[in-house]
């Protein structure tokens, strides 16, 4: 019997990527799994902890040297201010590459649980992350300024451009000159108000009034130790399909631990992979219709989507409802060309807000809806182990 209230005891404290707290919870779910005879694997990889506090330091730190060289007419080193300035964060986001994150890197550690029948010929793997993040702006109202992250990278390439045009023509006195320069500073004055909002929100996190990560996502872990408990005790019986549970950290930070894993293993086996986020709240199941990152959206897996949202609905009597998008592990199997899909919950009253903040605290876990999730999830399993989960053409992915 898994003791739940056990588990969200250090599974909903403040474990921020690179804190003496995420040390601490992934060495209590170590030896929460040893001390039941579950062995697992610790995937280690390289994290940057500081991603987002690098990136929101750049921001403000870049547009704001942009917009005083529009000012103060500096010519040509606008251009390569204005370049510089795309570079940092985007390079870090887009590629995984640490231009301006570097700083505090260190080692980072994934687990890796797996169950295997004799004569595996397929596999399912599970995720959640174990890490957490404070935010100045919750999930609903950071969207203000993601949604306008284009917006602002063609701020910043013009004005690039429009630096040394306006030295040009400013010395020749003309009617253009008057005009180019008032229109950068147009410009400057929104890139610096969309600039400080972001990189405020992204860089203040770990000085503000900590999240406990209860739900986010501390309930899906719990969730996925419930059902290794079923799994290594027999009470879920694998024919031909492989399970692995994966405990994720650096989510957090753009997927980093996920992105890890998932480009350093082989696929050998048909696989999907079913990605769990905020759940154990009082209301609705919800699966995602698309996931991905800040700077790109792909659409999730629509028969897993509907399969998992039969498996909700046998099993709590009410259905799983569409939702997105999200940002999530998911994202990296998808990536790697593994089918998957996101399932989680919403809170009665706040829905899906209040994340990444003091909101998001153990009071918000209703404790029976994690078991509840583990039968969910066990459903699942069956369906995939007789066939019910159809995948057109479904096929390993590249290692």
């Amino acid at each position: 019997m898994v003791d739940y209230t056990e588990l969200m005891s250090f599974l909903s404290v403040p474990r921020p990527n690179g804190s003496e707290n995420e040390r601490r919870t992934r060495i209590a779910l170590q030896e929460w799994l040893e001390q039941r005879g579950i062995d697992y694997e610790l995937h280690t990889f390289r994290l940057y902890p500081f991603l987002f506090e690098a990136i929101g330091l750049w921001l403000i730190l870049s547009r704001t040297l942009l917009a005083v060289a529009i000012w103060f007419r500096w010519g040509w080193p606008t251009f390569f201010i204005a370049i510089l300035g795309c570079l940092g964060g985007l390079v870090d986001v887009a590629l995984g590459f640490p231009l301006v994150s570097w700083p505090g890197a260190r080692k980072g550690y994934n687990l890796i649980i797996n169950f295997e029948p004799q004569q595996p010929q397929r596999e399912i793997m599970f995720s959640a992350h174990y890490d957490s993040k404070t935010e100045l702006l919750d999930h609903r109202k950071r969207l203000f300024f993601l949604k306008r992250l284009p917006l602002g990278i063609l701020l910043t390439l013009l004005l690039g451009v429009i630096g040394p045009l306006d030295k040009a023509l400013h010395t020749s006195g003309s009617t253009w000159a008057v005009l180019t320069f008032s229109l950068g500073i147009i410009m400057s004055l929104v890139l610096l108000f969309l600039a400080w909002g972001l990189g405020l929100n992204l860089s203040l996190g770990r000085l503000l009034n900590p999240s406990q990560g209860a739900v986010d996502n501390g309930a899906a872990c719990a969730i996925l130790l419930g059902l290794a408990d079923h799994l290594v005790n027999g009470e879920i019986s694998l024919r031909a399909t492989r399970v692995t549970l994966a405990l994720f950290t650096g989510e957090e930070v753009n997927m980093q631990g996920s992105r890890a894993y998932t480009l350093s293993r082989g696929w050998h086996l048909p696989a999907i992979a079913l990605n769990l986020e905020v759940m154990g709240q009082n209301g609705e199941y919800v699966y995602w219709e698309q996931d991905g990152s800040s700077l790109k959206l792909v659409p999730t897996s629509p028969e897993i989507n509907r399969t998992i949202a039969s498996a909700v609905t046998e099993v709590t009597g009410s259905p799983a409802r569409p939702a997105g998008p999200v940002n999530s592990d998911g994202y990296s199997f998808m990536r790697a060309g593994i089918p998957c899909s996101t399932l989680g919950s919403y809170d009665l009253q706040l829905r899906d807000r209040g994340f990444h903040q003091p909101t998001d605290n153990l009071g918000r876990v209703d404790m029976q809806r994690l078991p509840e999730a583990v039968k969910i999830l066990e459903r699942f399993i069956q369906k995939y182990e007789t066939g019910e989960v159809k995948l057109p053409n479904l096929k390993t992915a590249a290692p």
